[in-house]
């Protein structure tokens, strides 16, 4: 990925994440077949605008051609740059609570 420009691929939560820390923005598909887990995944990115949700891969040249937009791609760069997951150092302390009230 440290040559790529962007990620294009299904919107599991480590691809999404591995992406984001490479600073790409992404391409993925969300439709009927997307796995119920990964259906959220799709929508965050729209949503956090750090590159597009594709019906399927058959628009895929479209969402390239978009992204390689010089505003569009330098606009979902900065995005994916900003983001910052955390979830590796929370949670340890989220467990560890959880543990706590589970003993009382």
């Amino acid at each position: 990925m440290q040559r790529a420009d962007f990620f294009i691929g299904k919107p599991g939560p480590g691809s999404i994440a591995e992406a984001l820390a490479m600073g790409l923005p992404v391409i993925v598909e969300r439709n009927a077949w997307t796995l119920s887990q990964e259906r959220y995944n799709a929508l965050w990115v729209r949503e956090k605008q750090v590159g597009l949700v594709v019906a399927n891969f058959n628009y895929i040249v479209e969402a390239v051609s978009r992204l390689l937009e010089k505003e569009t791609l330098a606009q979902f760069r900065c995005k994916a740059r900003k983001m910052h997951n955390r979830a590796l150092l929370e949670i340890p302390d989220i467990l560890s609570r959880i543990l706590r009230e589970s003993n009382r």
